[in-house]
């Protein structure tokens, strides 16, 4: 998958992904199946290899599932945890401005994931919301 230059000197090219954790925990059966609420966190890290002109992307998304019946009652289904992780070519310099987008891009894999998983735990499929990553955080992981 060939991306557009992010600058008039560089271009990134993702050249492989991988599911790496993807857990799912049901605490309770839903009360209806109409609607699930959930809240969402997403964390994000990269490992640059610069030798080798690659970056290794890893997107964390965990859904906590509830239903909200009455004002004051939430009744807790269940979480789900996922980290995605994407090996990335790039040519000219790397700019940290073009992470959002790298997100976005392993995100767009993971959806499909995380609404087959809940449809296999009967569950209505759980979609992800389309979200702005522009202002995620991402952690340069430590060198082993």
């Amino acid at each position: 998958m060939k991306i557009f230059p992010y600058n008039e000197k560089s271009e990134i090219e993702l050249k492989s992904s991988k599911l790496m954790e993807l857990n799912f925990y049901q605490s309770n059966d839903p009360i209806t199946m109409d609607s699930i609420d959930m809240d969402l966190s997403l964390g994000a890290s990269y490992l640059l290899k610069k030798e080798e002109n690659k970056l290794q992307f890893d997107l964390s998304v965990a859904l906590r599932l509830h239903q909200n019946i009455d004002v004051d009652k939430i009744t807790d289904i269940g979480i789900i945890q996922s980290k995605i992780s994407g090996i990335f070519i790039y040519n000219g310099k790397l700019d940290e401005k073009v992470f959002p987008n790298l997100a976005s891009i392993l995100y767009s894999y993971l959806r499909p994931i995380v609404a087959q998983i809940s449809v296999m735990a009967k569950l209505p499929p759980i979609d992800l919301p389309i979200v702005n990553l522009s202002k995620i955080k991402v952690d340069k992981i430590k060198d082993k």
